[in-house]
């Protein structure tokens, strides 16, 4: 039977079932970092020795696989439940840090 657009075949692996060679692959990855950590900090220093900056973006390019990315979040509220901040029980250190940094997110957009 000829592959109908619209209709779904039982071919292939069911969707959201891991792919088994990029599972592997990432298995080996993962071996790979596992085995290699004591000799990463002596790598990154021989890259520092020449080029300091290509050692920062190698140790941030590293940090990806330890620490999540974190998602820019909006808080919004609707026509029925406004959202209310109560910004009275704020100190003035915290509100001064809150507005320089919404004046610096300003410039931004």
């Amino acid at each position: 039977m000829p592959f109908e657009k619209g209709h779904k075949h039982a071919t292939g692996r069911p969707k959201g079932s891991p792919n088994k060679k990029t599972q592997d692959i990432r298995n080996a990855y993962k071996k790979f970092i596992e085995d290699n950590v004591p000799q990463f900090q002596e790598w990154i220093e021989q890259v520092a020795e020449k080029n300091p900056a290509k050692a920062l973006e190698l140790v941030s390019n590293l940090s990806d696989f330890v620490l999540p990315k974190l998602a820019r979040t909006e808080v919004v509220g609707d026509e029925e439940q406004p959202l209310n901040i109560d910004l009275t029980k704020l100190d003035d250190d915290t509100l001064n840090a809150i507005s320089k940094a919404i004046n610096e997110g300003e410039g931004k957009s």
